[in-house]
This record gives C-alpha cells, sequence and structure tokens, in this order.
C-alpha cells in the first residue's frame, strides 16, 4: 500500500477524468501531480442563482433552472454546433450549444419531452427586436433531483484552452476526496491540519474565504514560505567554522579612533557596533548582513569593527565596486587611522608592475592592516598573512561566486556585506535568509532633508541659472546623465554632450566623468572636483555609490523618468552631507508614463529609503529592485510578496517572518532534520519541491 506522501505525488495522467488526452492541458496550468493540482487555489467565487425564467438571468449570468428539452437539432455542416432548444417554466424558449458534440450522451442526458435540471452561463443576445438566449456547453445537465448542488457559491479557478471550470473542480474534487492526512510538521494550534485546510481552501462559501485573512489559506502559504526557508538555509547554508574568539578583547584602538572623531557616532551605528562585537565574542565565523541608506554611516561602522581586528592582529580586506570609491575610501580612511599607526592599502586594476608587486608583498607580510579593492582583491596572486574580517560594500554589485571568491581566503574571517540600496524586510529575509541583519535606521546629527523637485526639461535655462547662483556661493554641482553618448534611437540628452553645453557657460569650473574614461583621466577629473577646483561635475551614474564630496549641494539627474527608485535615491544621496540645505533636482521629459510619474512623485514627497524601497518593490514587482539583473522577490505559487494592499501585504510578511524564524529554530536544534518533527518536514519539502538541499542529499 502506498504512503499518504505517494498519493500526493502520483501522475495526474492517471484518472480517468485526465488521462493522456487531457495531461498537456493540465499541465500546462499547473504541473503533473496530484499535489501540484491542490496548490491551483480558487481565485474567485461565483453564485450560481436559481430562476424560474430566462428574463430573471443576473448580470453574471450564471445561473440553475428546471426546463422542458423540446427539440434536438444536429448541426447541419462538419463546424456548425448541435442544439437544442428548451422551455423554461414560463415557457420562454431558449437553446442549449454544443460544439464536436457526443449525439448519443446528449439524447440520453435530455431526451425530448423530460424536464431536466441545467446549470451554466446564459447569455442574452439582442440582433434589433430579437431576444436570444443561448447556453454553450452547460456546466451540469441531469436530474432535476440533483439540482440543489448547483445552487450558491461556486468556486472559480484559473484556467488554459482546452479546459473548463467544472472540469478542474472535479478533478480537484475527486483527489481531495481520497487524500490521506500526512504527519504535522508545525505543530502550531492556530493553524488547522495541512489536510484540513486543502480541503477548506478548495471549499470556500464567502468572499472572506478567498481573502489572506482565512486561516486555512494561511496555512498553506506558511507551508510554503517554511519550505522555502528550510530549503534555502539546507542548500546555502555552511556550517559556521570556529573563529578567533575575542571574549577577552578590549577595543583599544576603535576607542581611540571615536575620540579622535570630529563627530559623534549615532545611537544605530553604536548598536550595530556592539551586535558585531557580540558575534566575534561567540568565536564562530559572523555572517552578518549591514543595511541602511545612504549616508547613515555604514563604513564607519565596518571601520571601527576592522580597528578591533587590528587589536588582535588580524588583517581587514574590503571589496568595493569601483576604483573611485576604493581611492576615496583609501584616502579617507588611511587619513583617518594614520594617527593610530595602522597601514591602510588601495589595491585595484590600475595598480601594475612593481607598485602593484609591493602592495601584495605587503598583504602577505602582515605589514599591511587594511586593504581596500576591486576586483583585484579577488586574484589568487592576493593572499593574506592573517584576514579576519572581510567587508563586503554594496554587496548587491558582486554575485556570489565573487563574494566567496573573497571570504574562501580565510575560512574563519568573519563576514559583514553591506548595502546602501534600502530593501524591505521581506526582500532581507529571501535573499539573506542565512544571514544575520543589523539595520542603520540614523542618519547623523545637523543633516537636514534634501529638498526634491520635479522639473521639465523644457525648463533647462531657468535651471542653469539657478546653478549659477549656487557655484557663485562657492557650493558644488552633480549633473548626471542617462547615457554617454547621442544615439539614432534616443533624444535624450549624452553627458559627453550635456558637457559641452555647460562648458561654453561655465568655462573650466566643469569636468565630466563617465565609465567609458581610461583610470588616471577619471582620477584627475574627480580630484579636481572634490578639491572644489571644478564646482559642475558632469557625471554618468558611476558616481551613484559612495562619492562624498561635503560642498556638493545640488544633484540634477537629467531625464529622471528613465532611473528606478532605489537608483535615483541613490544619486540624491550624493548631496545632504552637510549642514547645508541641499537640492535634487529630477528633470524629466516626455511621453512620461503613469509608473514613470508615479516614481517622480514618489522621490519627491518621500525621503525614506525603507518607504522609497517598498514603493519601488509595488511599482516595479519582483524584477531588478535591488539593482541590475539582480533577483528581488522569489515566486510563490500560493501567494504574492508584492501586494499592494497594506494589509495583505502585513499578513504576508507576518508568515514569512514567522516562517524564516521557525526554519531557523528548528535547524538549530535539528540540523539533519532526524527528529520526528524533522521526517514530517522533510515530506514538506518534496511537496514543494525545495528537497535537492545538499544536506538532504547527504543524509538521505
Amino acid at each position: 500500500m502506498s504512503s499518504p506522501l505517494d498519493y500526493y505525488l502520483t501522475e495526474l495522467h492517471t484518472l480517468n477524468a485526465i488521462g493522456k488526452r487531457r495531461e498537456k492541458f493540465y499541465k500546462k496550468l499547473v504541473g503533473s501531480r496530484f499535489i501540484d493540482l491542490l496548490w491551483h487555489l480558487p481565485s474567485q467565487l461565483s453564485f450560481r442563482r436559481l430562476i424560474e425564467s430566462v428574463h430573471e438571468v443576473p448580470e453574471s449570468g450564471l445561473i440553475t433552472m428546471e426546463a422542458t428539452v423540446e427539440l434536438h437539432q444536429p448541426g447541419m455542416r462538419k463546424r456548425s454546433p448541435y442544439r437544442i432548444w428548451m422551455r423554461d417554466s414560463k415557457n420562454n424558449q431558449f437553446e442549449l450549444l454544443f460544439f464536436n458534440a457526443y449525439d448519443r450522451f446528449l439524447q440520453r442526458v435530455a431526451p425530448e419531452g423530460r424536464k431536466i435540471a441545467i446549470s451554466g452561463q446564459l447569455k442574452c443576445e439582442k440582433n434589433f427586436d430579437a431576444v436570444r438566449y443561448q447556453m454553450s456547453h452547460p456546466d451540469f445537465m441531469g436530474a432535476v433531483t440533483e439540482i440543489g448542488q448547483w445552487i450558491g457559491p461556486e468556486r472559480v479557478y484559473g484556467l488554459t484552452s482546452g479546459l473548463t471550470r467544472s472540469m478542474v473542480a472535479s478533478v480537484i474534487d475527486q483527489v481531495l476526496k481520497s487524500a490521506r492526512p500526512l504527519p504535522e510538521w508545525i505543530g502550531d494550534c492556530t493553524f488547522p491540519s495541512f489536510l484540513s485546510a486543502l480541503r477548506k481552501v478548495h471549499r470556500p462559501e464567502s468572499y472572506e474565504d478567498l481573502s489572506y485573512a482565512d486561516l486555512a489559506r494561511q496555512r498553506l502559504i506558511f507551508d510554503e514560505y517554511l519550505a522555502y526557508h528550510l530549503g534555502m538555509a539546507l542548500s546555502t547554508r555552511r556550517p559556521r567554522e570556529q573563529s578567533i574568539r575575542a571574549s577577552s578583547h578590549i577595543p583599544k584602538l576603535a576607542s581611540q579612533l571615536e575620540q579622535l572623531l570630529p563627530f559623534e557616532l549615532t545611537g544605530a551605528q553604536k548598536k550595530t557596533i556592539a551586535e558585531l562585537r557580540d558575534d566575534m565574542h561567540s568565536g564562530q565565523q559572523m555572517v552578518r548582513l549591514l543595511q541602511g541608506d545612504v549616508g547613515s554611516g555604514k563604513t564607519m561602522v565596518a571601520v571601527m569593527t576592522a580597528c578591533d581586528m587590528a587589536d588582535l592582529g588580524m588583517q581587514t580586506a574590503i571589496l568595493v565596486p569601483t576604483e573611485i570609491l576604493s581611492r576615496q575610501h583609501g584616502s579617507k580612511i588611511g587619513k583617518m587611522l594614520e594617527p593610530l599607526g595602522l597601514n591602510v592599502a588601495v589595491l585595484t586594476g590600475r595598480e601594475k608592475g612593481k607598485t602593484r608587486k609591493a602592495i601584495i608583498e605587503s598583504i602577505q607580510s602582515g605589514e599591511i592592516d587594511i586593504v581596500i579593492g576591486t576586483h583585484a582583491l579577488l586574484e589568487e596572486s592576493v593572499t593574506f598573512k592573517n584576514l579576519g574580517f572581510v567587508v563586503i560594500d554594496e554587496q548587491h554589485r558582486f554575485g556570489v561566486e565573487q563574494r566567496l571568491a573573497l571570504s574562501s581566503k580565510s575560512k574563519s574571517a568573519h563576514i559583514l556585506s553591506m548595502t546602501a540600496t534600502p530593501i524591505p524586510r521581506t526582500l532581507v529575509l529571501a535573499n539573506h535568509g542565512d544571514m544575520d541583519v543589523s539595520i542603520l535606521d540614523e542618519k547623523p546629527l545637523g543633516r537636514k532633508t534634501i529638498q526634491t523637485r520635479v522639473i521639465s526639461v523644457d525648463r533647462l535655462d531657468e535651471i542653469v541659472e539657478q546653478i549659477k547662483v549656487v557655484m557663485g556661493k562657492g557650493r558644488q554641482v552633480y549633473w548626471v546623465c542617462p547615457l554617454i553618448e547621442e544615439s539614432e534611437k534616443s533624444d535624450f540628452a549624452a553627458a559627453v554632450a550635456r558637457y559641452e553645453m555647460l562648458t561654453q557657460i561655465f568655462g573650466d569650473k566643469v569636468e565630466l566623468v563617465h565609465g567609458k574614461m581610461k583610470g588616471p583621466q577619471k582620477d584627475a577629473a574627480m580630484e579636481r572636483f572634490l578639491k572644489g577646483e571644478a564646482t559642475l561635475l558632469v557625471s554618468t551614474t558611476v558616481i551613484e555609490v559612495g562619492v562624498d564630496v561635503p560642498q556638493a549641494t545640488v544633484m540634477v539627474i537629467e531625464h529622471a523618468q528613465r532611473f528606478g527608485l532605489a537608483q535615483l535615491h541613490q544619486l540624491r544621496g550624493r548631496v545632504g552631507r552637510n549642514d547645508i540645505q541641499s537640492f535634487c533636482l529630477l528633470l524629466y521629459g516626455q511621453p512620461l508614463s503613469f509608473q514613470a510619474r508615479k516614481r517622480l512623485e514618489t522621490m519627491r514627497d518621500c525621503h525614506d529609503g525603507f518607504k522609497i524601497a517598498e514603493e519601488d518593490l509595488r511599482l516595479r514587482g519582483g524584477g531588478e529592485i535591488i539593482g541590475t539583473k539582480q533577483s528581488g522577490v522569489p515566486k510563490f505559487r500560493l501567494s504574492d510578496l508584492v501586494e499592494d494592499d497594506p494589509k495583505d501585504a502585513a499578513v504576508l510578511e507576518n508568515l514569512f517572518a514567522k516562517a524564516h524564524k521557525m526554519a531557523n529554530d528548528i535547524l538549530e536544534k535539528d540540523p539533519d532534520l532526524s527528529s520526528e518533527q524533522g521526517m514530517a518536514l522533510r515530506q514538506l519539502l518534496i511537496l514543494f519541491e525545495k528537497d535537492n538541499a545538499v544536506l538532504l542529499r547527504k543524509s538521505g
């Protein structure tokens, strides 16, 4: 006798109602197994109304009625429909239409002269003064005694060509009728059992039963989230290595640095530093994500922790996405730590020959305490004497393989991934379920809210005049363009063309930076801007991340409708880095789509990066939320994390977080899933096809 689990995994074609003939339709709609069909939940309710006359047909057209069979009229030609003429109880005539009809079956079920019950979609067609009532392929034709089951609420399923509503509902009922209970895997008495939940969601009686408020639906959604988190943790989680225990460590260098700082750390920074120290005191490898809005001070947290590592004689490697950012970090961090006697080096693709060799040798010997670099840090030739701390800045810019390549240079090194792109809580859990998470939700004191304005590009002359005033006060300006050079397919201003135009007005006060420039050219341009020799920087989005010029108070983003919300927020964060009022001007061109307008309005009205990220998620869906070609929200069969309704979104987020916590608690107590609950959870993973985790393969 097969097990209950085997029943759910049975192929659909084994059912007589499906067979090989209809298998391809069901496979296209849901999949090939019984459980795939049961995951296909009803999306709407229709209410079949009992009527006596065709003149009572409701707007939906879905009715049940008694009627007398008057006449069978087979089609005269091959493709003509088979018609059955009917009379309702008020003697009104209407017709039933059948295409590719099986004549004998129809004559047996509905013989002429007999009163039968029918149910289906009755349509009223008006042609000039004539009114015609037709029903194509009734959902039910049969004995009047069976009419009761075709009155009231009826679930509506998504369909594909070749299947009808009644076909799908009938097969689901057939599968559920013989389904047996599975071992319970959650033990939460607030939810119904798995089988009870399945039966309940497929028998909705009200619209409330279709909502996320329904406990049966919540139970199944929770099961899918739990399977997701367990599967992800089992397949991606590697055992935390034993790391250097810092329980007796007194943060000497970090304390000295804090005394030297011209500002006070925010409460959020202090809290995060404490969380990192707790991780390092545990003796286990730290794997943590630090997320914070632009300007919240993530780099300072990483530097303080690097000082703690230096106290213990350990080195720190900081991986950053661009040369500009690596050199700026190298300069600022180097000056900051010079009084403490710490050595900071920069390693990018620019360093060649003897210079490169000298830096690599200094890293290998341990002479360098902190090395900051781009992908050059990942090369095999770069080895460390005692790497204890790995920082991955703007982690969404690097692939998994690249991140692992750096962390693998020391198996026990603590790992801190940082992102300045705000990520909603659901995305943090979805994309970083195997990490601990810290959040910087404060900005340094004295920072003013950046005033954001949405302006038509037609008012370019006015904007240039305003910039003249700003530059006359010694302030600096960014001007960002979406393209490098003119294109025949696009009329958007390009950085090169805009630079030439602005140079005619402002002369040598204008500099240009874009991704196709050679390193030394780019450095020279940025250096002039950093020193204030140039006061207007025309750029592509290479300045999106990390560039810090305190005297820059205006950010102009040309054709801002071309950018996503997260990218616009990053660019806006390049200004407002002092106590002077700063501005962000979003220039838009026509045509402006509805979504583009909503993005610009969101930027104008909102300055909270986390709220912006939530809105970005709703506007753009689960695509490139975090960055280019990065996946966003995972796809689920029973729910959609991208929910417009705030109440629904809150329910799903709570279920998602609850499942995440439960998965972690289970694996902490039962990492091999060998307990009674663990064995039940293995069945859950199989049901949702999350059973390909490395750990499960190893342990059978």
